[in-house]
């Protein structure tokens, strides 16, 4: 019934502030095992599903937050936004463990992009496009650097253990499928595996 409640107030734009600009254009990816199309062996694809329910998993009051969609385990989140620089209200979405995706146009090489993940029990990013400016870079550094400490205070030390796994989990699973992920544009393939790269 909540999340009926804040998918309505989302269609009406009525939407609490703290996470208005989380719900935006914003989709979880989602990994499907499908027959190779030749016969021979299996085919990951990779699809996208709207992330509203999610999102609201995340501010109700129930514990936890929604790890599948149909069925399927729910691998990162991907928000489309003019700003790739996380908000302060991101965190929700970080403490998660899952990795984070920003970008102006997921559909376009000529982006830029930043992609978020855990590393060694702190925040870390893969950022590709245009130079960040002086103060944007100062503001993503700071804001990183509190997302990680504020981590570490509010998970016990397993639960980090477990959000860094997840993400590894993601990563290994990408790199070594037998057939190459399909579904995923250039850009996004390329984020991951940057961060792939950056977590060895």
């Amino acid at each position: 019934m909540k999340v009926t409640c804040i998918s309505l107030a989302l269609a009406l734009g009525i939407v609490p502030s703290a996470w208005a600009g989380n719900v935006a254009h914003c989709e979880a990816v989602i990994m499907e095992t499908l027959p190779a199309d030749d016969g021979g062996g299996e085919a990951q694809i990779a699809s996208y599903r709207p992330a509203v329910n999610f999102l609201a998993s995340l501010y109700d009051e129930d514990d936890g937050h929604l790890t599948e969609i149909d069925g399927f385990r729910i691998r990162a989140i991907m928000c489309r936004r003019n700003d790739v620089i996380p908000s302060q209200t991101d965190y929700d979405i970080l403490a998660t463990g899952l990795p984070f995706i920003l970008s102006q146009d997921f559909d376009s090489p000529d982006t830029d992009s930043l992609t978020i993940f855990w590393k060694d029990g702190a925040l870390d990013y893969v950022y590709k496009g245009h130079p960040l400016s002086d103060e944007s870079q100062a503001i993503l550094d700071a804001r990183l650097s509190k997302f990680s400490v504020r981590g570490k205070l509010n998970t016990p030390e397993k639960q980090v253990a477990s959000v860094e796994k997840k993400a590894e989990n993601l990563f290994d699973e990408a790199a070594n499928a037998d057939t190459p992920l399909q579904g995923l544009d250039a850009a996004n393939t390329a984020d991951l595996k940057l961060a792939e790269e950056n977590q060895e």
